[in-house]
């Protein structure tokens, strides 16, 4: 009989996906009373993300559970948490992988008997119809690529986690708000300008979290006992909602100097990010957290919840903070022309 007593990662080839598995291995540094708990990082390839995180003393192992879906369930007959991470940022989940690599996981974690299945999504509950869809179409774009959305696909992997395990086995957390990745994606155009590209929607309210704070709850989850977060749902926010002006405000002080905020169509957006990612489905992913949103605003509840006080005991860090933790990315420019 297999011991369970890992957590395993999946998606851990993208940047958040590294930033969890080297705090995970960073609790018991940070919590004496805890445990040296095996970590295992699921990825498509060997990577330099994947060879730092064995360095640091993860089990980094090479999964396909799309093609090998029985080698997984070998892989996690150890583990008794599995962090479903689906991470579009990575490059390697695309909208025409991303439900098999998900279901993938879903039938070998449930084969495997794996006690707890922690799913995070960056997409927040919608309470109306909604209406335009939330994926842009665009003419030159390959048609063999399906047309639904990020969205749709995340609601379907939570359908299917609710009708494969119990509900106290799952915990599903929310972090609709990230807007640091919306403005480090623009930092050079930050830099250059003192403008930040928003979606033009000038009444719309934004949630706030930092990715920082995400890490944070998603590690003190997957240390404790299954019964203390089973069968919950959280939303992680930062402490405060915020307008278009505000966010001009807080860039403004966190980087000591005038930033306005730059309203721009989907269009206009989708074509900039093109330029700064060459990835389509990159960008596409990115519209649907943060620009798209303007248009479902009226749809889905905006607010700010102590859900990360909960978990971990502490409040979530400011828009302002994030500038100031990293003023250097916004500054890279300017500094290289000196």
């Amino acid at each position: 009989m297999h011991s369970k007593n890992s957590i395993h990662v999946s998606g851990a080839d993208g940047d958040l996906g590294t930033l969890i598995v080297r705090n995970l291995l960073e609790m018991p540094n940070l919590h004496s009373q805890l445990p040296n708990i095996p970590i295992h990082a699921g990825v498509h390839r060997e990577t330099m993300n994947s060879i730092e995180l064995e360095e640091s003393g993860a089990l980094v192992i090479e999964v396909d559970p799309i093609s090998q879906p029985e080698s997984l369930v070998h892989i996690l007959n150890s583990a008794s948490k599995l962090l479903l991470l689906i991470d579009p940022l990575s490059g390697e989940i695309t909208r025409k992988n991303l439900l098999a690599f998900a279901e993938g996981y879903i039938n070998a974690a449930k084969d495997a008997n794996v006690e707890h299945i922690i799913f995070p999504t960056p997409f927040a509950k919608i309470d109306a119809p909604y209406s335009p869809p939330l994926t842009p179409t665009d003419d030159s774009e390959d048609c063999a690529i399906p047309n639904r959305s990020y969205r749709d696909q995340f609601e379907i992997i939570e359908s299917t986690l609710r009708n494969s395990f119990d509900a106290s086995q799952i915990t599903i957390i929310r972090y609709p708000g990230v807007i640091s990745q919306h403005l480090l994606r623009f930092s050079r155009y930050i830099c250059e300008k003192s403008q930040i590209p928003m979606i033009d929607n000038p009444n719309m309210i934004f949630e706030c979290c930092d990715v920082s704070d995400i890490v944070r709850a998603l590690c003190y989850i997957l240390y404790c006992p299954v019964q203390r977060h089973g069968g919950k749902e959280y939303k992680i926010t930062g402490p405060n909602l915020l307008t278009i002006h505000d966010i001009a405000v807080k860039a403004s002080l966190g980087l000591g100097r005038e930033i306005k905020v730059e309203l721009m169509s989907i269009r206009q957006l989708q074509r900039m990010l093109m330029d700064i990612t060459s990835n389509r489905e990159i960008a596409t992913y990115l519209l649907e957290l943060w620009g798209l949103q303007g248009y479902i605003g009226a749809s889905r509840k905006v607010q700010v919840t102590r859900d990360l006080e909960i978990i971990t005991g502490g409040t979530g860090k400011s828009l302002r903070e994030f500038f100031e933790n990293n003023r250097e990315d916004f500054l890279e420019t300017i500094n290289s022309r000196a």
